[in-house]
């Protein structure tokens, strides 16, 4: 197993893409601490992963509330001692008209999709330096890289954390740890990942015609395994794409030499 023992955050894991993370770190050996606002998705996700024999326990948190990702920060602590990956992926996507957004619904979409990850990078952070390394992968999007209609707070969260990630990917890699972006990627492959906004009921009640337009988001795992591997010697300050790279893995094994893909 790859990541036998590594303790691992996975926040927005009550469904989607962190969902399929979460269980994908459990089959490699890892110790999974799921991370949503929603129990009864909690208790689902960790239903999953030990019903393959796997190790998770789940925290229902507020991830825009300081004081509870503060008390979040010292039961890991205080339980595990360390942590060995963060995988910062919880968000919400409100598509509206500027002109449309509430002031309150602008907050929100800062708050949960780029403060709540600087803040708990910043929690975490003095953890891994103390104890010689670990990786940070925050989850990021095409809106990181191109504006698109209705999504302009979204867009300009995901710009922040792809310039947030490659300023502090210089800083913290004399402390041997790893910090990337990853998107879902496939879309130059013909593949649609079926987003976290998308719940399962949602995806349940649609046409089979529409469902067969998404692929389960476990195809796109192997990048985040291999992330969760990296450190401050290994691949760092990169924007990953993850159908592509997991694809790779698939063909290549987990030996692969790393190349950052161009779309």
């Amino acid at each position: 197993m790859l990541l036998k023992d590594k303790v691992a955050i996975v926040t927005g894991a009550g469904r989607g893409w962190g969902q399929s993370v979460a269980l994908a770190y459990a089959r490699q050996g890892a110790k999974v601490i799921v991370v949503s606002r929603t129990q009864s998705e909690i208790d689902h996700t960790i239903a999953l992963i030990k019903a393959e024999g796997g190790q998770a326990v789940g925290k229902s948190i507020d991830v825009s509330n300081d004081a509870a990702l503060q008390a979040f920060h010292d039961w890991v602590m205080q339980t595990y001692g360390r942590l060995d990956i963060l995988v910062n992926n919880a968000a919400v996507l409100i598509l509206k008209d500027f002109e449309e957004l509430s002031q309150q619904e602008i907050d929100l979409t800062l708050n949960i999709n780029l403060r709540a990850v600087i803040v708990m990078t910043k929690l975490f952070l003095q953890d891994m330096v103390k104890q010689g390394g670990g990786s940070i992968i925050n989850v990021s999007s095409n809106a990181g890289v191109s504006g698109f209609e209705k999504e302009s707070i979204y867009s300009t969260c995901k710009f922040g954390l792809e310039g947030f990630t490659k300023s502090i990917a210089m800083e913290i890699r004399k402390h041997n740890i790893a910090v990337n972006t990853i998107t879902p990627g496939g879309m130059s492959a013909g593949v649609r990942i079926k987003p976290t906004s998308l719940i399962q009921e949602a995806y349940d009640a649609l046409p089979e015609n529409e469902k067969k337009q998404w692929v389960d988001s476990i195809v796109s795992t192997e990048a985040f395994i291999f992330l969760g591997l990296q450190d401050g010697s290994g691949v760092s300050g990169e924007r990953i794409m993850a159908y592509e790279l997991s694809e790779q893995i698939r063909k290549e094994g987990w030996q692969l030499k790393y190349q950052p893909y161009q779309a």
